[in-house]
């Protein structure tokens, strides 16, 4: 055969094999939705430990006017109000109320209903009974002095009397004998829902209480200013939704502040028997055991190895608590149940199944850019690191030439300057970056957090560092793209730091230095510290190590390294030139972000990302010194 024939067949046969080779894939994306439902009413946000008031996701909406009355309440999918010895009652409902008379209320100052009984307390004291709905006549069942609060949950009654106990009593034939079950001062309203007691406190706060569990109480939003901009003076819960009527009785509807973009995006691709998926959720962080818990559901329910699937987190500083946070105010200290089970988890659950169920075969491309939405935050003197890559994989679908797009970059989603921003549930610049991605003819778009651990915005703005992002992945999709051709495997290691604690003389003295700022943030996180070590101590539950997770995902010739805690900016750079020339991204917060993982600089340095951050995170201790040079020799060392 003549040379040019035999090169010609070589060109030939290559390009051949290369659309092949791209060929074997199938890739399939989804997104579903973790914005909060209506219930639970108020989330706490995570990213902040101040200020110490809190920042929690509850406004107000006005519903209507409640006219000139003397109690308020809410009983099955009805709001109930007394005025001028009349009872009222409109439908709960997001539309403007319309009032209809429901029965006569004659001298009672407050009412609280349970399936179809209505109680009522006059300005006498006494407690009184009648069937709702119906025409039957008031009854007295027992006496309730100085009550300023009442509500009904689970047919046992609870009133709040001036003093800020809270009392509960039985409805029977006997009766009511009532007890104190606990205090709260200022409470000038009730309610009752799924278990709990909510109190609205004269400071205009609400707080959350579950008389079974007895944990306390714990407050789950408060006046801010801005969303939550009303003096509310009474509240209740009726056809699932939270409402208060204010002191010129107009009512008002809660909801979340939110921008409505919160999400799980995951893609899953599949070559020969092998599958992997990526995850991004849209929270500040998780914790350990509850990502393997998911991946446990995931691997019984899709037959997914744990290693196989990614779950990275935005680190969105305007997201609803999804870890624990001991050392914080109460408020902050841990997620609420309903949203972290109810909402996160089962999202996260069903993107992986959806995206898997949704692959189609489809060729993937790598792309690499710059991008200069960043800067170091913590390192000041020369060299200053920033791994300013824009890391892209994009896949198209053979039958459609739908195209998504999985991009990585890392920056903290830690600024909004939108006016309600501090108080408002935001995905941050990752969503704008979607948002506007899929604006531009990108069907899908996927961000994973990269190491974003010391790098801030340059832009205060993250509806602008969305669009700059945006731009920057759009001016890598415009160039040339290498394809990604060949097998897919994946790994999981850990490596475990030995725990080296605080000495017990100086936690005490560290304790003690810190007790008479109350009031104090930094202050009283340092206490909760201290206390919490202290306990570990003299329990003998002090861990042992501190764990670092790290996962890696080859699909063909790109690998993916997802390292847990957060990551600072050093170890994206320092893993990608382990493998020189090859196609290596690298994100942080996957799979459990604990604390931070600096280097020798941040923890010589002794400032927040080496030293201070831990405490807020209630680690034991530090890492040590060579930290950053022991995760890249094991990862060197294994060649995942």
């Amino acid at each position: 055969m003549p040379l040019i024939a035999l090169l010609f067949f070589y060109l030939l046969t290559a390009n051949s094999f290369t659309a092949k080779a791209q060929e074997v894939y199938k890739a399939g994306f989804s997104r579903v939705s973790i914005e909060p439902q209506h219930y639970p009413f108020s989330l706490a946000l995570a990213g902040y430990g101040a200020p110490r008031e809190g920042r929690f996701s509850l406004e107000w909406i006005k519903r209507g006017a409640a006219a000139e009355g003397t109690a308020f309440t809410g009983m099955g999918n009805s709001l109930l109000k007394l005025s001028n010895n009349a009872l009222f009652t409109a439908a709960a409902t997001d539309s403007p109320l319309v009032w209809k008379k429901a029965g006569s209320g004659t001298d009672l100052k407050l009412i609280a209903g349970w399936g179809k009984r209505l109680y009522g307390v006059n300005t006498g004291g006494d407690v009184l009974v009648t069937n709702y709905p119906g025409k039957s006549a008031w009854k007295k069942i027992g006496t309730a002095t100085n009550a300023v609060a009442m509500t009904v949950l689970n047919n046992v009654l609870y009133v709040a009397n001036a003093d800020g106990h809270v009392l509960a009593a039985a409805h029977s034939a006997a009766g009511l004998n009532w007890r104190e079950i606990t205090t709260l001062d200022g409470i000038t309203g009730l309610a009752a829902y799924k278990d709990c007691l909510y109190a609205l406190l004269s400071q205009n706060e609400l707080w959350k209480f579950n008389p079974a569990k007895d944990t306390g109480w714990l407050k789950i939003a408060r006046y801010n200013g801005i969303g939550y901009n009303e003096k509310i003076s009474q509240i209740a819960i009726a056809g699932h939704r939270l409402f208060g009527c204010d002191t010129a009785k107009q009512v008002w509807i809660a909801r979340h502040q939110t921008e409505g973009l919160m999400a799980v995006s995951a893609m899953a691709v599949s070559a020969g028997k092998q599958t992997v998926v990526m995850a991004g959720v849209d929270v500040c962080g998780f914790d350990y055991d509850v990502i393997s818990t998911i991946k446990k559901e995931i691997a019984a329910k899709y037959h997914l190895p744990a290693a196989a699937v990614l779950i990275n987190a935005s680190h969105t500083h305007y997201s609803p608590l999804g870890q624990r946070y001991v050392t914080w105010n109460p408020h902050g200290q841990l997620p609420d149940n309903d949203y972290l089970f109810g909402t996160m988890k089962p999202a996260i659950i069903k993107a992986v199944g959806e995206a898997l169920q949704n692959r189609a075969p489809a060729t993937l491309s790598f792309g690499r850019g710059k991008t200069a939405i960043g800067r170091n935050r913590s390192l000041t003197t020369a060299p200053i690191p920033y791994d300013d890559d824009v890391d892209i994989i994009m896949a198209v679908r053979k039958d459609n030439q739908q195209k998504t797009v999985l991009f990585l970059a890392g920056c903290h989603p830690v600024f909004n300057t939108e006016p309600t921003g501090n108080v408002t549930i935001s995905a941050n610049y990752p969503a704008i970056s979607r948002q506007t991605l899929e604006s531009k003819g990108i069907s899908h778009a996927l961000f994973l957090q990269g190491c974003a651990g010391d790098i801030n915005p340059k832009e205060g703005s993250h509806i602008k560092t969305g669009q700059a992002l945006a731009a920057d992945v759009m001016h890598v999709l415009d160039g040339q793209l290498q394809p990604v051709t060949g097998t897919i495997s994946y790994h999981f290691d850990s490596l475990h730091f030995p725990v080296t604690p605080m000495p017990h003389d100086q936690v005490v003295a560290f304790k003690t230095a810190n007790e008479p700022h109350v009031g104090d943030v930094e202050a009283e996180k340092n206490v909760r510290w201290a206390n919490l070590m202290l306990k570990q101590e003299r329990e003998g539950t002090m861990p042992a190590t501190m764990p670092v997770y790290v996962q890696t995902i080859n699909i063909g010739n790109w690998k993916l390294v997802g390292l847990s805690r957060e990551v600072v900016t050093d170890y994206s750079i320092g893993i990608k030139k382990l493998w020189p020339g090859k196609l290596v991204s690298v994100a942080g917060y996957c799979n459990d972000i604990a604390s931070y993982l600096p280097t020798s600089r941040h923890i010589q340095a002794g400032g927040y990302e080496g030293h201070g951050s831990f405490l807020w995170y209630a680690q034991p201790c530090v890492f040590p010194e060579n930290v950053y040079e022991t995760i890249l020799n094991k990862i060197k060392l294994n060649n995942y």
